[in-house]
């Protein structure tokens, strides 16, 4: 049984042998198809994620079909990579980026990150993410976006928010990881958000 599957729509035999070199020691099978659009939207349970292999971050993200985007989940392998172009991929929901010029084991560092659900760009990317998407809310409207957590997703929010990956929030709360993702989930549809990102800049509105 695998842990997810690996799309790319890159035909290019150097990527597509980067995500089998990285795949089978995370327990992982990359999807062979001739036609990975089609089994991309294929409805599956193991998580799945899009490798997409960019020149240039914000000329290739326009042409990048929006429902496409909607599911799954998205990391970037640039050719480079500026904190602009981090900020540009966060917004867009992705999970994680990183350079081309990356070693593999970075590589499969950020894919075993993301699989666990955590977010995988640098702190000032984040960070800056965050203050420049933060706009006042009304003390009323903070009360009803998060008046449907549980007292056990607000704690698991706050450890999230604080930087904590699912791995040590679990440690913290003394649970499992598969409970901090179902907690997560949860959050994620209470609040509205489909991303980490999203989420990090409601949290810190409050």
């Amino acid at each position: 049984m695998y842990n997810g599957e690996l799309f790319t729509l890159s035909r290019s035999p150097k990527n597509i042998q980067l995500l089998k070199n990285i795949s089978g020691l995370l327990n992982l099978k990359v999807n062979a198809s001739i036609t990975p659009l089609a089994a991309w939207h294929n409805p599956q349970k193991a998580p799945k994620i899009l490798f997409h292999f960019l020149k240039d971050v914000h000329g290739e993200l326009g042409q990048i079909d929006p429902e496409l985007l909607s599911a799954g989940k998205h990391i970037a392998i640039c050719e480079n990579l500026s904190m602009d172009d981090e900020l540009t991929l966060i917004k867009h929901g992705f999970s994680g980026a990183t350079k081309a010029c990356s070693p593999a084991h970075a590589i499969m560092q950020m894919l075993d990150n993301v699989l666990e659900g955590n977010l995988f760009f640098s702190l000032s990317a984040l960070s800056h993410y965050i203050q420049t998407q933060q706009k006042p809310a009304k003390a009323s409207e903070q009360h009803a976006l998060f008046q449907g957590i549980t007292k056990k997703e607000k704690e698991v929010l706050s450890f999230i928010c604080k930087g904590l990956s699912n791995s040590e929030a679990a440690n913290k709360m003394n649970v499992s990881i598969n409970t901090i993702k179902m907690h997560l989930q949860n959050i994620y549809k209470k609040t509205d958000c489909k991303s980490r990102g999203q989420l990090l800049v409601k949290y810190n509105q409050l």
